[in-house]
């Protein structure tokens, strides 16, 4: 399949995904522009987190085995490798950053980030340039996290290894990156701020995929959303257009939503009239409560 949009556009077309019998993604294709903030939505085990990580290349096509696979994505029009081959050359294009963050040896928090500057290097020993020192103190600043840089990772705490994360792939320099849930363990304030941070990066050029469970931040920050469902597209589009009760009672089916009328502010470029009303459904921090605990 030829990808017809512009040459900084990402398409991903025809992820399939099987294990065994079990369908995982089903023939999930989309689109998306350079400076694009995807959210990609769907309950539990719909295969929001396998399909970031078969985009990464972490897991790669195959067809033999129990676990099948097969993809085509293309940048700028055109067609990207999918093996682990070509792993160097495909982190310069994308990140692919998980809820966690772990070192099995001592790490400070400085030489984690230092680690996604060894894409654009050829030999893992060599002397890191100047341009590589700034670029991860700028990335470290950026994301929070400079004043613990001389601190043991594993002495830090979930959140704080969050930004560590994030950090690192700020420092990576991708054209596009692929973000699992990266915000789950961060406190209410430093969420706000990467918030600010993803759009600020998506004004940049970037394009940025983001997995969330709090839909009502996922919804702030984004300018377009995917839901999938048992593996499926069941929605995708602008922000407005994809919040609707209709569509979150197809993706959570027991899930006790409560619709607003909300205002959407200007900064939504998708909307053709920004000025009017919409009906969204509002899902609290938790995303879903049963009766008692909503009263």
């Amino acid at each position: 399949m030829k990808d017809t949009r512009d040459h900084d556009s990402l398409g991903v077309y025809g992820v399939t995904y099987t294990f065994g019998e079990k369908a995982i993604l089903d023939s999930v294709s989309f689109e998306m522009d350079s400076g694009e903030v995807l959210a990609l939505l769907g309950p539990n085990g719909a295969g929001k987190s396998s399909l970031l990580k078969i985009i990464a290349g972490i897991l790669e096509p195959s067809s033999v085995g129990p676990a099948k696979i097969s993809l085509q994505i293309r940048l700028r029009g055109e067609e990207l490798g999918t093996n682990r081959s070509q792993v160097q050359s495909r982190a310069r294009l994308m990140t692919y950053v998980g809820p966690e963050l772990r070192a099995e040896f001592p790490l400070t928090a400085y030489e984690t980030v230092m680690m996604g500057r060894l894409c654009h290097h050829p030999d893992l020993f060599m002397n890191f340039s100047e341009n590589d020192l700034k670029a991860v103190e700028g990335a470290m600043k950026r994301c929070f996290c400079w004043e613990y840089r001389d601190r043991d990772l594993n002495t830090l705490s979930g959140g704080e290894r969050q930004l560590v994360a994030l950090a690192r792939a700020v420092a990576q320099e991708s054209r596009i990156l692929l973000l699992d849930e990266v915000l789950s363990k961060m406190d209410l304030h430093h969420q706000a701020k990467i918030g600010r941070l993803i759009r600020e990066l998506a004004s940049e050029g970037k394009s940025i995929i983001l997995v969330s469970h709090d839909v009502n931040l996922a919804s702030e920050w984004a300018h377009t959303a995917l839901f999938l469902f048992k593996g499926n597209v069941i929605a995708r589009g602008p922000i407005a257009e994809v919040m609707t009760e209709k569509i979150f009672l197809k993706a959570y089916p027991d899930a006790k939503l409560h619709a607003e009328k909300i205002l959407l502010p200007e900064r939504r470029r998708f909307s053709s009239e920004d000025k009017t009303f919409v009906s969204r459904p509002r899902i609290r921090q938790s995303v879903f409560e049963v009766d008692q605990n909503l009263q």
